[in-house]
């Protein structure tokens, strides 16, 4: 399991300006290419947004400071031989690009 943690000065929900939110945003980032470096190496990934008191409980068993904050859970491991897969939908590039219309 993987626990992220980024350093949040001001609150989250309520930023004074669009920049002390780039933790948040970068954050994110960082989860993306973790997802595509475990799916690189063969491995399978879960994440999943702490719910209700789930924050709190995380802080207080990992004692990480109160200006950090946890944004999710990662579980990385093997899939089940047996696991189902969402298969990729096909589609054409040159079908999605508009230029000038809709």
């Amino acid at each position: 399991m993987i626990i992220p943690l980024f350093k949040q000065k001001t609150d989250i929900l309520h930023p004074e300006n669009l920049s002390h939110l780039n933790g948040f945003a970068s954050i994110w980032c960082c989860l993306e290419n973790m997802f595509l470096a475990v799916t690189a190496e063969g491995y399978a990934s879960a994440l999943r947004i702490p719910l209700g008191e789930e924050g709190d409980w995380a802080r207080k068993v990992l004692n990480f400071p109160e200006d950090y904050l946890m944004p999710c859970f990662i579980d990385v491991g093997k899939a089940s031989a047996n696991a189902s897969y969402v298969e990729q939908k096909e589609y054409s590039v040159i079908e999605r690009i508009h230029k000038n219309i809709w």
